[in-house]
Protein backbone atom coordinates (compact mmCIF):
# COMPACT_ATOMS: atom_id res chain seq x y z
CA UNK A 1 0.00 0.00 0.00
CA UNK A 2 1.45 3.24 -1.10
CA UNK A 3 1.17 6.05 1.74
CA UNK A 4 0.14 9.47 0.67
CA UNK A 5 2.41 11.89 0.75
CA UNK A 6 1.71 15.07 2.86
CA UNK A 7 1.79 18.84 0.99
CA UNK A 8 5.74 19.91 0.71
CA UNK A 9 7.26 23.15 2.56
CA UNK A 10 7.51 25.65 -0.02
CA UNK A 11 11.63 27.04 -0.48
CA UNK A 12 10.95 31.02 0.22
CA UNK A 13 12.01 32.93 -2.86
CA UNK A 14 12.12 36.77 -3.44
CA UNK A 15 13.34 39.06 -5.77
CA UNK A 16 16.01 40.92 -5.57
CA UNK A 17 17.01 44.52 -4.95
CA UNK A 18 19.28 46.79 -4.09
CA UNK A 19 19.63 45.90 -0.64
CA UNK A 20 18.57 42.86 0.00
CA UNK A 21 19.91 39.60 -1.49
CA UNK A 22 17.78 37.20 -3.19
CA UNK A 23 16.82 34.40 -0.47
CA UNK A 24 18.31 35.99 2.38
CA UNK A 25 16.98 34.27 5.45
CA UNK A 26 14.02 35.98 8.53
CA UNK A 27 16.63 35.47 11.38
CA UNK A 28 19.13 38.38 8.97
CA UNK A 29 16.28 40.72 8.86
CA UNK A 30 14.96 40.37 12.01
CA UNK A 31 18.20 41.42 13.46
CA UNK A 32 16.92 45.04 12.61
CA UNK A 33 13.55 44.50 14.45
CA UNK A 34 16.10 43.76 17.37
CA UNK A 35 18.26 46.73 16.54
CA UNK A 36 14.98 49.03 16.92
CA UNK A 37 13.94 47.52 20.13
CA UNK A 38 17.29 48.31 21.99
CA UNK A 39 17.85 51.90 20.25
CA UNK A 40 14.34 52.57 21.58
CA UNK A 41 15.30 51.17 25.15
CA UNK A 42 18.67 53.43 25.01
CA UNK A 43 16.85 56.32 24.47
CA UNK A 44 14.00 55.57 27.09
CA UNK A 45 16.45 54.71 29.81
CA UNK A 46 18.87 57.94 29.03
CA UNK A 47 15.91 60.33 28.71
CA UNK A 48 15.43 58.99 32.71
CA UNK A 49 18.99 59.23 33.89
CA UNK A 50 18.64 62.70 32.52
CA UNK A 51 15.09 63.69 34.04
CA UNK A 52 15.58 61.69 36.90
CA UNK A 53 11.97 60.36 35.72
CA UNK A 54 11.98 56.13 37.23
CA UNK A 55 8.92 55.16 35.03
CA UNK A 56 11.06 56.15 31.99
CA UNK A 57 13.92 53.76 33.35
CA UNK A 58 11.36 51.24 33.97
CA UNK A 59 10.51 51.13 30.71
CA UNK A 60 13.80 51.15 29.30
CA UNK A 61 14.28 48.11 31.19
CA UNK A 62 11.32 46.32 30.36
CA UNK A 63 12.37 47.14 26.56
CA UNK A 64 16.37 45.92 27.54
CA UNK A 65 14.37 42.44 28.50
CA UNK A 66 12.57 42.25 25.50
CA UNK A 67 15.43 43.35 23.36
CA UNK A 68 17.43 40.06 25.08
CA UNK A 69 14.58 37.65 24.25
CA UNK A 70 14.14 38.78 20.97
CA UNK A 71 18.40 38.23 20.05
CA UNK A 72 17.67 34.64 21.46
CA UNK A 73 14.80 34.04 19.86
CA UNK A 74 16.78 35.33 16.45
CA UNK A 75 19.49 32.69 17.45
CA UNK A 76 17.46 29.92 17.73
CA UNK A 77 18.29 27.54 14.42
CA UNK A 78 14.24 27.41 14.56
CA UNK A 79 13.36 31.13 14.09
CA UNK A 80 13.68 30.52 9.80
CA UNK A 81 11.24 27.96 9.95
CA UNK A 82 9.01 29.56 12.31
CA UNK A 83 8.50 33.11 10.49
CA UNK A 84 9.37 32.11 6.83
CA UNK A 85 5.45 32.91 6.00
CA UNK A 86 6.64 36.49 7.41
CA UNK A 87 9.47 36.76 5.28
CA UNK A 88 8.36 39.20 2.96
CA UNK A 89 6.69 41.44 5.64
CA UNK A 90 9.61 41.37 7.86
CA UNK A 91 11.80 42.48 4.99
CA UNK A 92 9.16 45.52 4.43
CA UNK A 93 9.53 46.14 8.03
CA UNK A 94 13.26 46.21 8.09
CA UNK A 95 13.34 48.44 5.14
CA UNK A 96 11.10 51.12 7.27
CA UNK A 97 13.63 50.34 10.09
CA UNK A 98 16.28 51.84 7.94
CA UNK A 99 14.44 54.77 6.63
CA UNK A 100 13.70 56.12 10.06
CA UNK A 101 16.79 55.01 11.75
CA UNK A 102 18.73 56.65 9.44
CA UNK A 103 16.50 59.89 9.59
CA UNK A 104 16.68 59.93 13.04
CA UNK A 105 20.87 59.64 13.10
CA UNK A 106 20.95 62.55 10.59
CA UNK A 107 18.98 64.88 12.26
CA UNK A 108 20.66 63.99 15.61
CA UNK A 109 23.72 65.09 13.99
CA UNK A 110 21.84 68.36 12.79
CA UNK A 111 20.91 69.03 16.23
CA UNK A 112 24.29 68.64 17.91
CA UNK A 113 25.79 70.52 15.42
CA UNK A 114 23.35 73.47 14.48
CA UNK A 115 20.50 73.51 16.80
CA UNK A 116 22.68 73.25 20.38
CA UNK A 117 25.19 75.56 20.04
CA UNK A 118 21.82 78.12 19.57
CA UNK A 119 19.78 76.88 22.56
CA UNK A 120 22.84 76.70 24.92
CA UNK A 121 23.55 80.67 23.99
CA UNK A 122 20.25 81.17 24.87
CA UNK A 123 20.05 80.01 28.22
CA UNK A 124 16.96 78.31 27.64
CA UNK A 125 15.38 76.18 30.31
CA UNK A 126 13.04 73.56 30.34
CA UNK A 127 13.54 69.17 29.55
CA UNK A 128 14.60 70.15 26.41
CA UNK A 129 17.17 72.27 27.05
CA UNK A 130 18.82 69.85 29.66
CA UNK A 131 18.52 66.67 27.67
CA UNK A 132 20.60 69.56 24.64
CA UNK A 133 22.91 70.39 27.61
CA UNK A 134 23.06 66.62 28.39
CA UNK A 135 24.12 66.06 24.46
CA UNK A 136 27.08 68.71 24.89
CA UNK A 137 28.35 66.74 28.15
CA UNK A 138 28.52 63.52 25.70
CA UNK A 139 31.05 65.14 23.28
CA UNK A 140 33.32 65.77 26.05
CA UNK A 141 35.88 63.01 27.60
CA UNK A 142 34.39 61.30 30.29
CA UNK A 143 36.51 60.18 33.02
CA UNK A 144 37.76 57.06 31.17
CA UNK A 145 38.69 58.69 28.26
CA UNK A 146 40.60 61.18 30.03
CA UNK A 147 42.37 58.61 31.98
CA UNK A 148 43.39 56.54 28.81
CA UNK A 149 44.49 59.50 27.36
CA UNK A 150 46.60 60.40 30.01
CA UNK A 151 48.13 56.93 30.42
CA UNK A 152 49.01 57.05 27.03
CA UNK A 153 51.05 60.20 27.40
CA UNK A 154 52.45 59.23 30.50
CA UNK A 155 53.88 55.79 29.02
CA UNK A 156 55.33 57.58 26.25
CA UNK A 157 57.03 60.24 28.86
CA UNK A 158 58.60 57.03 30.48
CA UNK A 159 55.78 56.96 33.74
CA UNK A 160 53.92 54.33 34.85
CA UNK A 161 51.05 54.64 33.82
CA UNK A 162 48.61 53.15 36.48
CA UNK A 163 50.95 54.88 39.48
CA UNK A 164 50.74 58.53 37.84
CA UNK A 165 47.32 58.39 37.29
CA UNK A 166 44.81 61.34 38.36
CA UNK A 167 41.43 61.91 37.22
CA UNK A 168 41.61 65.56 38.49
CA UNK A 169 44.30 66.34 36.54
CA UNK A 170 43.01 64.41 33.47
CA UNK A 171 39.81 65.81 33.33
CA UNK A 172 41.13 69.59 33.37
CA UNK A 173 43.50 68.96 31.24
CA UNK A 174 41.36 67.66 28.34
CA UNK A 175 38.43 69.58 28.95
CA UNK A 176 36.46 66.78 30.24
CA UNK A 177 32.75 66.29 31.85
CA UNK A 178 33.01 66.64 35.41
CA UNK A 179 29.02 65.13 35.35
CA UNK A 180 30.90 61.89 34.00
CA UNK A 181 32.84 61.30 36.59
CA UNK A 182 32.55 58.13 38.51
CA UNK A 183 31.37 58.51 42.37
CA UNK A 184 32.67 56.02 44.73
CA UNK A 185 30.46 54.87 47.59
CA UNK A 186 32.50 56.57 50.61
CA UNK A 187 33.93 59.41 52.50
CA UNK A 188 31.20 61.99 52.02
CA UNK A 189 29.08 59.83 49.87
CA UNK A 190 29.29 56.71 52.29
CA UNK A 191 25.62 57.33 53.22
CA UNK A 192 24.06 58.81 49.96
CA UNK A 193 21.75 55.85 47.82
CA UNK A 194 21.43 54.99 45.31
CA UNK A 195 22.92 57.70 43.43
CA UNK A 196 24.19 60.95 44.45
CA UNK A 197 22.42 64.15 42.93
CA UNK A 198 24.42 66.53 41.01
CA UNK A 199 24.71 68.98 43.34
CA UNK A 200 26.93 66.70 45.93
CA UNK A 201 28.77 65.77 42.81
CA UNK A 202 29.70 69.71 41.96
CA UNK A 203 30.42 70.09 45.29
CA UNK A 204 33.47 67.20 45.44
CA UNK A 205 34.41 68.39 42.55
CA UNK A 206 35.12 71.69 43.13
CA UNK A 207 36.61 71.03 46.25
CA UNK A 208 39.33 68.52 44.19
CA UNK A 209 39.63 70.96 41.42
CA UNK A 210 40.98 73.04 44.15
CA UNK A 211 43.83 70.48 45.20
CA UNK A 212 44.40 68.83 41.54
CA UNK A 213 47.39 66.85 42.64
CA UNK A 214 45.30 64.69 45.44
CA UNK A 215 42.02 62.69 43.78
CA UNK A 216 39.36 62.67 46.72
CA UNK A 217 38.45 59.29 47.51
CA UNK A 218 34.70 59.64 46.16
CA UNK A 219 36.36 59.50 43.05
CA UNK A 220 37.39 56.58 41.04
CA UNK A 221 41.21 57.40 39.62
CA UNK A 222 42.62 54.36 38.85
CA UNK A 223 43.36 53.27 35.53
CA UNK A 224 40.41 50.52 35.98
CA UNK A 225 41.97 48.69 32.59
CA UNK A 226 44.28 46.20 31.04
CA UNK A 227 47.47 47.89 29.66
CA UNK A 228 46.40 47.77 25.82
CA UNK A 229 43.81 50.35 26.10
CA UNK A 230 46.70 52.94 26.54
CA UNK A 231 49.32 50.67 24.64
CA UNK A 232 46.91 50.38 21.44
CA UNK A 233 46.36 54.27 21.28
CA UNK A 234 50.02 55.54 22.11
CA UNK A 235 51.61 55.34 18.61
CA UNK A 236 48.67 57.35 17.52
CA UNK A 237 49.48 60.16 20.10
CA UNK A 238 52.71 59.95 19.74
CA UNK A 239 52.46 60.96 15.93
CA UNK A 240 50.38 63.88 16.89
CA UNK A 241 46.78 62.70 17.16
CA UNK A 242 45.12 65.14 19.83
CA UNK A 243 41.93 63.83 19.96
CA UNK A 244 41.74 60.10 21.20
CA UNK A 245 38.33 59.67 19.73
CA UNK A 246 39.88 59.80 16.33
CA UNK A 247 41.76 56.87 17.19
CA UNK A 248 38.46 54.95 18.48
CA UNK A 249 37.43 55.99 14.64
CA UNK A 250 40.02 54.26 12.90
CA UNK A 251 39.92 51.31 15.15
CA UNK A 252 36.21 51.10 14.55
CA UNK A 253 36.38 51.78 10.55
CA UNK A 254 38.91 49.03 10.46
CA UNK A 255 36.80 46.98 11.98
CA UNK A 256 34.00 47.48 9.93
CA UNK A 257 35.94 47.14 7.16
CA UNK A 258 37.26 43.87 7.95
CA UNK A 259 33.98 42.52 8.27
CA UNK A 260 32.60 43.95 5.03
CA UNK A 261 35.36 42.79 3.15
CA UNK A 262 34.71 38.91 4.67
CA UNK A 263 30.91 39.62 3.84
CA UNK A 264 29.94 38.26 0.76
CA UNK A 265 29.61 41.31 -1.73
CA UNK A 266 25.71 40.57 -2.59
CA UNK A 267 25.16 40.89 0.88
CA UNK A 268 27.99 43.99 1.89
CA UNK A 269 25.27 46.62 1.71
CA UNK A 270 23.21 45.44 3.75
CA UNK A 271 25.56 44.82 6.44
CA UNK A 272 26.87 48.70 6.08
CA UNK A 273 23.38 49.92 6.61
CA UNK A 274 22.70 48.00 9.60
CA UNK A 275 25.90 49.46 11.06
CA UNK A 276 24.93 53.09 9.61
CA UNK A 277 21.85 52.90 11.56
CA UNK A 278 23.20 51.14 14.60
CA UNK A 279 23.25 54.60 16.22
CA UNK A 280 24.27 53.86 19.80
CA UNK A 281 27.70 52.85 18.17
CA UNK A 282 28.16 56.30 16.83
CA UNK A 283 27.10 58.18 20.39
CA UNK A 284 29.83 55.99 21.86
CA UNK A 285 32.35 56.88 19.25
CA UNK A 286 31.11 61.20 19.83
CA UNK A 287 31.29 60.11 23.26
CA UNK A 288 34.80 58.66 23.52
CA UNK A 289 33.51 55.87 24.82
CA UNK A 290 36.39 53.27 25.68
CA UNK A 291 34.51 50.27 24.62
CA UNK A 292 34.77 51.23 20.88
CA UNK A 293 38.79 49.86 21.31
CA UNK A 294 37.37 46.63 22.26
CA UNK A 295 34.63 46.38 19.93
CA UNK A 296 36.49 45.89 16.08
CA UNK A 297 38.78 43.35 18.31
CA UNK A 298 36.00 41.04 19.30
CA UNK A 299 34.15 41.81 15.98
CA UNK A 300 37.35 40.69 13.75
CA UNK A 301 37.99 37.61 16.48
CA UNK A 302 34.51 36.43 15.98
CA UNK A 303 34.14 37.05 12.18
CA UNK A 304 37.34 35.51 11.51
CA UNK A 305 37.13 32.31 13.90
CA UNK A 306 36.62 30.05 10.40
CA UNK A 307 38.40 31.55 8.10
CA UNK A 308 41.86 32.88 9.78
CA UNK A 309 42.52 31.18 12.89
CA UNK A 310 45.85 33.11 13.87
CA UNK A 311 44.00 36.47 13.29
CA UNK A 312 40.89 35.84 15.62
CA UNK A 313 43.45 34.92 18.42
CA UNK A 314 45.83 37.64 17.88
CA UNK A 315 42.73 40.09 17.82
CA UNK A 316 40.95 37.82 20.73
CA UNK A 317 44.14 38.28 22.69
CA UNK A 318 44.39 42.28 22.07
CA UNK A 319 40.84 42.33 23.19
CA UNK A 320 41.51 40.70 27.00
CA UNK A 321 44.31 42.60 27.36
CA UNK A 322 42.57 45.47 26.56
CA UNK A 323 39.15 45.59 28.48
CA UNK A 324 37.28 43.42 30.96
CA UNK A 325 34.10 43.10 29.25
CA UNK A 326 36.24 40.74 26.77
CA UNK A 327 36.74 38.40 29.30
CA UNK A 328 33.17 37.67 29.50
CA UNK A 329 33.44 36.89 25.94
CA UNK A 330 36.61 34.93 26.11
CA UNK A 331 35.26 31.36 27.34
CA UNK A 332 32.53 31.25 24.47
CA UNK A 333 35.00 31.98 21.88
CA UNK A 334 36.78 29.22 22.99
CA UNK A 335 34.04 26.75 23.12
CA UNK A 336 33.08 27.41 19.98
CA UNK A 337 36.56 26.95 18.26
CA UNK A 338 36.72 23.59 20.71
CA UNK A 339 33.19 22.31 19.38
CA UNK A 340 33.92 23.37 15.75
CA UNK A 341 37.48 22.68 15.46
CA UNK A 342 38.35 19.90 18.22
CA UNK A 343 40.99 20.41 21.50
CA UNK A 344 44.22 21.01 19.39
CA UNK A 345 42.91 24.01 18.19
CA UNK A 346 41.35 25.23 21.65
CA UNK A 347 45.12 24.58 23.31
CA UNK A 348 46.32 26.88 20.91
CA UNK A 349 44.30 29.65 20.51
CA UNK A 350 44.18 29.29 24.37
CA UNK A 351 48.08 29.67 24.64
CA UNK A 352 48.21 32.56 21.67
CA UNK A 353 45.40 35.15 23.55
CA UNK A 354 47.35 34.36 26.99
CA UNK A 355 50.70 34.97 25.28
CA UNK A 356 49.56 38.36 23.87
CA UNK A 357 47.79 39.37 27.17
CA UNK A 358 50.66 38.54 29.05
CA UNK A 359 53.26 40.48 26.30
CA UNK A 360 50.81 43.77 26.79
CA UNK A 361 51.28 43.33 30.48
CA UNK A 362 53.77 41.56 32.04
CA UNK A 363 56.30 44.89 32.07
CA UNK A 364 53.68 46.97 34.07
CA UNK A 365 53.54 43.94 36.04
CA UNK A 366 56.90 43.61 37.06
CA UNK A 367 57.68 47.04 38.00
CA UNK A 368 54.12 47.42 40.19
CA UNK A 369 52.38 43.88 40.70
CA UNK A 370 50.60 45.50 43.52
CA UNK A 371 49.62 48.78 41.75
CA UNK A 372 48.59 46.99 38.57
CA UNK A 373 46.71 44.50 40.13
CA UNK A 374 44.63 46.67 42.15
CA UNK A 375 43.87 49.13 38.89
CA UNK A 376 42.96 46.72 36.74
CA UNK A 377 40.17 45.01 39.73
CA UNK A 378 39.05 48.68 40.48
CA UNK A 379 35.91 48.31 38.42
CA UNK A 380 35.10 44.40 40.87
CA UNK A 381 36.66 45.72 44.43
CA UNK A 382 35.75 49.60 44.40
CA UNK A 383 32.54 50.31 46.53
CA UNK A 384 30.71 51.65 42.99
CA UNK A 385 27.40 53.20 43.17
CA UNK A 386 24.68 50.89 41.00
CA UNK A 387 23.99 51.81 37.48
CA UNK A 388 22.74 50.25 34.24
CA UNK A 389 19.75 49.29 32.25
CA UNK A 390 19.86 45.63 33.82
CA UNK A 391 17.73 44.40 36.52
CA UNK A 392 19.90 47.08 38.54
CA UNK A 393 17.83 49.68 37.14
CA UNK A 394 14.85 48.50 39.26
CA UNK A 395 17.20 49.70 42.33
CA UNK A 396 18.41 53.09 40.48
CA UNK A 397 14.97 54.04 40.21
CA UNK A 398 13.43 53.37 43.68
CA UNK A 399 11.31 50.16 43.00
CA UNK A 400 13.68 48.03 45.28
CA UNK A 401 15.96 48.86 47.95
CA UNK A 402 18.34 46.31 48.02
CA UNK A 403 22.11 48.10 48.99
CA UNK A 404 24.68 45.41 48.90
CA UNK A 405 26.04 44.48 45.35
CA UNK A 406 26.52 40.82 46.49
CA UNK A 407 23.31 39.64 45.30
CA UNK A 408 23.84 40.76 42.08
CA UNK A 409 27.39 39.33 42.02
CA UNK A 410 26.00 36.01 42.65
CA UNK A 411 23.22 36.53 39.67
CA UNK A 412 25.75 37.50 37.08
CA UNK A 413 28.08 34.26 37.95
CA UNK A 414 24.88 31.56 38.15
CA UNK A 415 23.77 33.31 34.63
CA UNK A 416 27.63 33.02 33.58
CA UNK A 417 28.17 29.27 34.10
CA UNK A 418 24.78 28.21 33.30
CA UNK A 419 25.07 30.04 29.68
CA UNK A 420 28.55 28.42 29.30
CA UNK A 421 27.51 25.76 30.30
CA UNK A 422 24.24 25.23 28.16
CA UNK A 423 26.94 26.71 25.02
CA UNK A 424 29.39 23.71 25.70
CA UNK A 425 26.49 21.39 24.95
CA UNK A 426 24.80 24.09 22.23
CA UNK A 427 27.85 25.56 20.66
CA UNK A 428 27.77 24.03 17.27
CA UNK A 429 23.85 23.86 16.83
CA UNK A 430 23.72 27.78 18.45
CA UNK A 431 26.82 29.36 17.46
CA UNK A 432 25.62 32.60 16.68
CA UNK A 433 24.58 32.67 20.87
CA UNK A 434 27.95 33.16 21.70
CA UNK A 435 28.52 37.05 22.40
CA UNK A 436 24.98 37.23 23.28
CA UNK A 437 25.15 34.78 26.00
CA UNK A 438 28.57 36.51 27.18
CA UNK A 439 27.10 39.86 27.82
CA UNK A 440 24.18 38.28 29.00
CA UNK A 441 25.57 38.11 32.92
CA UNK A 442 26.18 41.52 32.47
CA UNK A 443 22.62 42.54 32.51
CA UNK A 444 22.49 41.10 36.01
CA UNK A 445 25.41 42.71 36.97
CA UNK A 446 25.69 46.03 39.46
CA UNK A 447 27.11 48.35 37.27
CA UNK A 448 24.78 46.99 33.71
CA UNK A 449 26.06 50.10 31.15
CA UNK A 450 24.77 50.53 28.23
CA UNK A 451 28.09 50.27 26.35
CA UNK A 452 27.93 46.56 27.57
CA UNK A 453 25.68 46.03 24.83
CA UNK A 454 25.53 48.16 22.13
CA UNK A 455 27.93 46.24 19.69
CA UNK A 456 26.69 42.74 20.19
CA UNK A 457 24.03 42.88 17.17
CA UNK A 458 26.78 43.90 14.81
CA UNK A 459 28.94 41.21 15.57
CA UNK A 460 26.07 38.65 15.39
CA UNK A 461 24.62 39.95 12.29
CA UNK A 462 28.41 39.99 10.64
CA UNK A 463 28.94 36.30 11.22
CA UNK A 464 25.27 35.59 10.14
CA UNK A 465 26.30 37.22 7.12
CA UNK A 466 29.67 35.83 6.59
CA UNK A 467 27.83 32.36 7.57
CA UNK A 468 27.30 30.73 4.03
CA UNK A 469 25.11 27.75 5.49
CA UNK A 470 23.16 29.63 7.19
CA UNK A 471 22.36 33.21 6.37
CA UNK A 472 21.01 32.66 3.12
CA UNK A 473 20.50 29.46 1.49
CA UNK A 474 19.39 27.12 4.90
CA UNK A 475 16.09 28.11 5.10
CA UNK A 476 15.66 26.63 1.49
CA UNK A 477 17.91 23.46 2.12
CA UNK A 478 16.22 22.94 5.41
CA UNK A 479 12.86 22.80 3.69
CA UNK A 480 14.10 20.36 1.14
CA UNK A 481 15.32 18.04 3.78
CA UNK A 482 12.01 17.80 5.85
CA UNK A 483 9.98 17.56 2.91
CA UNK A 484 12.86 14.59 2.12
CA UNK A 485 12.61 13.22 5.68
CA UNK A 486 8.59 13.28 5.85
CA UNK A 487 8.36 11.92 2.10
CA UNK A 488 10.48 8.77 3.40
CA UNK A 489 8.68 8.65 6.57
CA UNK A 490 5.22 8.39 4.94
CA UNK A 491 7.06 5.92 3.01
CA UNK A 492 8.04 3.76 5.39
CA UNK A 493 5.23 3.71 7.24
CA UNK A 494 3.04 2.89 3.92
CA UNK A 495 5.39 -0.37 3.70
CA UNK A 496 4.57 -1.21 7.55
CA UNK A 497 1.17 -1.07 6.80
CA UNK A 498 1.45 -2.98 3.55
Amino acid sequence: MKAPIGKPIKPVSSGRNFLFPDKIAPHVLLMFFALAVQLVAAVISGIGYSLNENIFCLVGFALFTLWFIAMLIIVNPRCDEVFKNQREGIKRGALVIIVIFMTIGISELATAVLVAPIVQGNNANGDFAILLRQMEQGFKYNDSTALERQAAENLLIDKNPYAHANIITAMLKYNGASARITPLRTGRLINVFPTPSETQLNEIWDIAIHHPSHSPPEIESNVCYPAGLFLLPAPFIAAGVKDIRIVFIIFVVAGLAYATWKIPPNRRLLFIAFAAISLELWNCLADGETGSVVFPLLLVAWVSIDRNRLLSAITMGLAVATKQTAWFFLPFYLILLWRKSGMRQFVTAASVIAGIFLLINAYFIIIGPKTWLSSVLAPMTSPMFPNGVGIVSLVVSGFINIRSSIPFAVLEAIVFIGGALWYARNAKRYSFAGPILAVLPLFFAWRSLLNYFFYIQIIVIACMLTDEDTSFVALETQSKRINRERSASLCREGEMQG
